[in-house]
């Protein structure tokens, strides 16, 4: 696929609300796909995902935006590699119940944490053991329902910090990755890219947003509009043709970004040009 022919999508993230007359302001200022975003309580709360996931796909294609990808809960408590068993049970069958809805609600990737945090060292191999066994099981439960599962890459001491550990975790279990471009924080983004994908692991999905040090120079996730940050733009979209990703450009930054006045949030229109402008080189 060549750059000019990506589609472009955003998480739901940027709306905080699946309803049509959230949505269809993006569909109208261009917007192709939507990532499904929420926590536990809204999934098996708000709007209860396993039972309305069909009533859901119905309200997000009346907005004119067509499903891409969900967005599996995460938190301390609901990690796969938590140690406590109870809780990591409790996390995979409510992982399960969230895949199989997911797919009726008609995507075609699902996004999965590997883990939280904090984890101290001589705890990593024992996560990544976790971590693993359950991405074997949600992969097969995936495939069982026609959708793929894709790891995401975290930042600071989650699990798959660095393209090595992503290596590690998820080759062999069936799953690919999704690849977020402001959660490395020790690798280059373009090596971190080419590793994997010489891993033979493959890319299905990615979150687009920018990052930067603050006033003390810590470099964190930011989650603001590219452009705004240090990434190398041009660099990453290119990787990502090369390497023959297939997928949309998939933002993740909500309307209300950490560098935005609360009272300017970014506009539908405002979103999109910044995709546009990506897609096309002009954010170097």
């Amino acid at each position: 696929m060549k750059r000019e022919e990506m589609k472009i999508g955003s998480s739901s993230c940027f709306t905080g609300s699946l309803a049509e007359e959230a949505l269809a302001p993006l569909a109208k200022a261009g917007l192709d796909y939507l990532e499904y975003t929420g926590n536990y309580i809204f999934y098996m709360r708000n709007c209860d995902f396993p039972k309305n996931a069909e009533k859901i796909l119905e309200t997000v294609r009346k907005s004119g935006l067509e499903p891409w990808s969900f967005h599996l809960p995460f938190s301390r408590k609901l990690d796969i590699s938590n140690a406590d068993k109870e809780l990591r049970a409790i996390t995979i069958v409510t992982n399960r119940t969230l895949i199989e809805a997911a797919a009726r609600a008609g995507v075609k990737v699902i996004v999965l944490h590997p883990s939280s945090e904090p984890i101290a060292d001589e705890d990593r191999p024992e996560r990544l053991r976790l971590s693993r066994e359950a991405i074997i099981e949600l992969a097969e439960v995936a495939k069982e329902n026609e959708v793929r599962l894709a790891v995401e890459n975290l930042p600071r001491t989650c699990l798959t910090r660095t393209s090595d550990e992503m290596i590690e975790l998820v080759k062999g279990t069936g799953a690919g990755v999704i690849f977020d471009t402001n959660h490395n924080l020790i690798e280059d983004n373009v090596d971190y890219i080419n590793n994997v994908a010489d891993a033979g692991l493959e890319l299905l999905s990615i979150h687009i947003s920018d990052y930067y040090r603050d006033e003390n120079g810590v470099l964190d996730e930011r989650h603001t509009l590219p452009g705004t940050g240090i990434n190398k733009w041009n660099d990453i979209v290119d990787t990502l043709v090369a390497r023959g990703y297939e997928g949309p450009l998939m933002y993740e930054v909500p309307a209300k970004a950490k560098n935005r006045d609360p009272e300017n949030p970014i506009t539908p229109e405002e979103l999109t040009q910044n995709m546009r402008d990506l897609r096309d080189g002009k954010i170097k």
